[in-house]
């Protein structure tokens, strides 16, 4: 008989295999062995008998249904977690114990020799350092592993390449990564499974590579790998980033084909691709095609990504109504919107500039039952900062305290930089304050934000103090922060002290770039040292720093300013030579040459900026329009703005401007309305200086009707006429002899009668002086003087000598000898010689008998040189 020990310490008992204890103890064991198992027989086993249990107890004593389900799940669920934890245990025991391996067996299996239990544990202990290194990111260390694990001569299995793969996808080093793969098909030991090839794909969606996404895709079959719907998500993906709608259409229709069905996500890719792409219609369609029962998939619930990749094509697309009707639409539907639902037209709204819109959307949202984080509030905040309306911003941050929603680091700097950018020191600094006292960690950001404040009111103790401050809240300067201190003595023209920042920027290990070396030249070129500035700008190339465009303008500006055009032409030179031309810097010498009239070197300046490729701009062709308008060199004017037109630069107002003003010195009223006609039909929009110049044009061509016309027709386009106006139309009625027309000007401006109301300048009373004198009628002159007189108008010298003329014309030689008095009484010397002069009054003593008379005017005004002294129009054409 065969029989069995069953050890019952401390007696052991030996019974035969046929006893009938036996067979009982072998039934109960194994049934039991069955009950407790972690098997789905065992998990089959317990769920009959405990079912079996209920169907007895409920016969016994009848209980409901419902509740005898709910007791069964529960019972079961608790025997479940109890076997678990006891399987659990005892795996955990059993590993603890060491394998016993007799001697014999290691040297049945040639295992006995140290070398190669050496070698195992080396590869082991590597494997482990490898494992270790990828899991922390540290490629250097996984890789040098790896390399001493190959070098070990024990061929590593598919495991340790696998992890290199993964490390280097999650660093997004697709290089690497693919290096690794190759090296691991090159071994020959095995193929890399569909989850290390799926983080692959996945490393080059997020770098945006879709054309190696899709390449490794495509490879997947040929390495022995099927495309698994993970595989086809990660290219669509990457599909989506990039806004490649047609293309992520292409690989669901791929999916389809090969027998992996889409899932949510998939289909979420694509309406990401769509809302990125603004492409509104595409998105509903696909959200439609994808719930469609009828369809392929049968019919998948839209989640809240993917309505809310709809709320945002829509969004983008500015149809906020189409948005909001999808978030009605995905409430009935039973997925409750969310805050990006909401925040995505808030964000909308507010970069569009619709904030009243934005703010009733954040209420909506509250309305709704969606709480509002500080980010849907930060959306608004920026834009308040950009428009810098620091009332309204700081309203809003009230009301997001009010919620008791926690301000962030971000929506104190947006504060602090609508005050930063008004100059405002002391809101900045009470922000900054405030922020800290709240627990508020104020970043490199903050500090930069707030010594803006300073820089802009050139407080140079300031900045620095904000500066230690930083180094206090253990918060490292970093270059923009040295740079903004160096703006500031910039703008205080604070050369020496500026020099002293760059070089301690320098001895913190930082490296000063453009705008370091530029403040330090701006700062020299505005105190006027421009030999220094020049210096700085040297040493900057010779650091490598190609100066910047605002610098290098900067420094011509101040050359030309300081009238030495050659020096900032060698400076210009000197750009050119390095191929760093500045349009800026020739836009400086082309206007510097234009206000000088000298029209061939702005010309010749401009040529060399089209020749370099420099971006002349309007500003550029506008100066040599305006060097050849001031020439009165029309056809020149014309010819360059031609040119522009043919290189695709459009004029702007200012350029029509000038052209019409040059048709005006010229006297060509007709071709300065052709140009307004052809400046109207590109759309430019005329202002009171075009209208200005047509009626100079007008009135230099001796059309007062015509003058007239242009003057009317400005306040019918809602153009205001100004003093300027008024002075050459009144002036175009004295250029014609027509001093009541002249007059009906001027007292329309006094009375407020004409179009717009505008102050009568001294040169509107001088001209209808003048006016009325030389036609005679000394008394309406004499009416006009005394009101301009009482009107405190400066008169001119033109004018006492009109009334000179006038009374030596009408015979009242008194009257002309008391204007020569009062002229002198101004502070003009009477003109000796001429109409309206000395020499005029003494003749007409002379010839009335009056000689001594005559030789004493002679001796009270004595031969002198020209006066210093001339009042003239305020505006010069």
């Amino acid at each position: 008989f065969h029989s069995v020990q069953l050890i019952c310490s401390p007696i052991r008992l030996t019974i035969p295999c046929t006893h009938p204890h036996y067979i009982m103890a072998r039934i109960v064991a194994n049934s039991m062995a069955l009950l407790t198992s972690g098997s789905n027989a065992g998990i089959l086993a317990r769920t009959v008998a405990l079912g079996g249990a209920c169907s007895l107890f409920g016969m016994r004593l009848p209980v409901p249904a419902a509740f005898e389900e709910l007791a069964l799940v529960i019972t079961l669920l608790v025997i479940e977690l109890v076997l678990q934890s006891r399987h659990r245990l005892k795996s955990n025991g059993t590993s603890k114990k060491a394998p016993k391996v007799s001697p014999r067996r290691l040297s049945e299996k040639g295992l006995g020799s140290g070398a190669a239990v050496s070698s195992d544990s080396a590869a082991s202990e590597l494997g482990m350092r490898l494992q270790v290194a990828a899991k922390a990111g540290n490629l250097p260390a996984a890789e040098a592993a790896m390399k001493k694990l190959l070098e070990c001569g024990t061929a590593p299995s598919v495991v340790p390449y696998g992890m290199l793969v993964n490390a280097y996808a999650k660093a997004g080093d697709i290089d690497g990564a693919e290096r690794w793969l190759e090296a691991l098909q090159a071994a020959k030991i095995g193929n890399p499974n569909a989850i290390c090839l799926n983080i692959v794909i996945n490393a080059c969606a997020k770098c945006g590579d879709i054309d190696r996404a899709e390449a490794w895709l495509r490879r997947m079959p040929a390495m022995g790998v099927e495309p698994d719907v993970m595989s086809y998500n990660a290219v669509l993906d990457a599909c989506a980033r990039a806004g490649e709608v047609s293309r992520g259409e292409a690989w669901i229709r791929k999916m389809r084909k090969a027998g992996v069905a889409p899932n949510v996500v998939s289909f979420s890719s694509v309406l990401h691709a769509c809302a990125i792409a603004s492409d509104a219609d595409r998105a509903e369609a696909w959200v439609r095609a994808m719930a469609d029962p009828a369809g392929p998939e049968g019919g998948l619930e839209p989640n809240a990504i993917c309505f809310n990749a709809v709320i945002h094509a829509c969004s983008k697309a500015g149809d906020v109504d189409r948005a909001a009707g999808w978030i009605e639409r995905m409430a009935a539907q039973g997925v409750p919107p969310t805050v990006n639902s909401y925040s995505t037209i808030i964000d909308c709204l507010a970069k569009a500039g619709d904030l009243v819109g934005a703010e009733l959307w954040l209420a909506r949202m509250a309305d709704a039952g969606v709480e509002a984080d500080v980010v849907s509030y930060n959306m608004i905040l920026c834009k308040y900062s950009k428009i810098e309306d620091s009332e309204r911003a700081l309203a809003l941050f009230k009301q997001m305290v009010a919620r008791g929603i926690q301000p962030n680091t971000v929506c104190y700097n947006l504060l602090m930089n609508i005050h930063a950018r008004l100059g405002d020191i002391m809101g900045t600094t009470s922000l900054l304050k405030e922020m800290r006292s709240r627990g508020v960690p104020a970043d490199r950001v903050s500090f930069n934000t707030a010594i803006k404040a300073f820089v802009k009111r050139a407080d140079v103790r300031g900045a620095e103090r904000l500066l230690q401050e930083m180094r206090r809240s253990n918060v490292q300067p970093d270059v923009y922060s040295f740079n903004a201190v160096l703006t500031a003595c910039a703008r205080a023209k604070d050369g020496p002290r500026a020099e002293a920042w760059l070089q301690r920027l320098r001895s913190e290990g930082l490296q000063p770039d453009g705008m370091s070396f530029g403040a330090v030249a701006d700062a020299y070129a505005q105190a006027g040292d421009l030999a220094s500035a020049e210096r700085w700008v040297r040493r900057m190339e010779e650091s490598g720093v190609v100066p910047s465009a605002h610098t290098s303008s900067a420094l011509v500006q101040a050359l030309c300013k300081d009238g030495d055009i050659a020096r900032a032409e060698k400076l210009v030179e000197r750009m050119a030579d390095r191929g760093s031309i500045s349009s800026g810097a020739c836009n400086a010498l082309i206007s510097a040459a234009a206000k000088r009239g000298d029209v061939e070197r702005a010309e010749r300046w401009l040529v060399a900026m089209i020749d370099k490729d420099a971006q002349a701009d309007v500003a550029s062709y506008s100066a040599v329009i305006h060097a050849c308008a001031k020439a009165s060199d029309l056809p020149r004017a014309e010819s360059w703005l031609a040119r522009m037109e043919k290189a695709g630069v459009d004029a702007n107002t200012v350029t029509y401007n000038t052209v019409i003003n040059a048709c005006a010195r010229c006297g060509d009223a007709s071709r300065a309305e052709a140009w307004f006609a052809r400046m109207c039909a590109k759309g430019v929009k005329p202002g009171v200086l075009t209208y200005n110049s047509l009626i100079n044009a007008c009135a230099k061509a001796g059309d007062v009707g015509k003058a007239e016309f242009w003057l009317f027709s400005m306040a019918s386009r809602g153009v205001h006429p100004d003093d300027v106006s008024y002075s050459t139309m009144i002036h175009a009625c004295t250029i014609r002899r027509e001093p009541r027309r002249a007059e009906t000007w001027l007292e329309r401006m006094t009375s407020g009668d004409g179009p717009g109301v505008v102050e009568p300048t001294a040169f509107c009373y001088n001209s209808v002086v003048q006016a009325w004198a030389r036609c005679g009628d000394i008394g309406r002159a004499l009416r006009w003087l005394e009101t301009a007189q009482q009107k405190r108008a400066d008169v001119s010298a033109a004018t006492y000598s009109a009334m000179v003329a006038a009374h030596v014309r009408a015979g009242t030689l008194e009257q002309a000898e008391r204007f020569l008095h009062n002229a002198a009484a101004a502070g003009f010397t009477p003109q000796r010689h001429g109409s309206g002069s000395v020499e005029s009054v003494a003749s007409a003593w002379q010839a009335q008998g009056e000689r001594s008379r005559a030789t004493q005017l002679r001796k009270t005004f004595p031969e002198a040189p020209a006066s210093p002294r001339s009042v003239v129009s305020s505006r010069r054409w």
